[in-house]
């Protein structure tokens, strides 16, 4: 299942060498509830920016990846 949203935090941390981050987001239509995962580093963009749109991919209420949107 794919939601869009906003990321509104970021924070980048390694494990034994590796890159991962807690994505902080809202999901559109619900601005005011902010969601958080974890995630390593081939599952997100690198480059993703707070105030960023998102693409939000889930599998059984488990976020699977987050990219950016972008306009085409």
């Amino acid at each position: 299942m794919e939601s869009f949203g906003t990321l509104e935090g970021r924070q980048d941390y390694t494990i034994h060498g590796q890159l991962y981050a807690r994505l902080f987001f809202h999901i559109d239509g619900d601005p005011e509830t902010i969601h958080q995962c974890q995630l390593p580093s081939d599952a997100f963009d690198i480059d993703l920016q707070i105030g960023d749109p998102i693409r939000i991919t889930m599998l059984m209420r488990t976020v699977m990846e987050i990219r950016k949107v972008v306009n085409a």
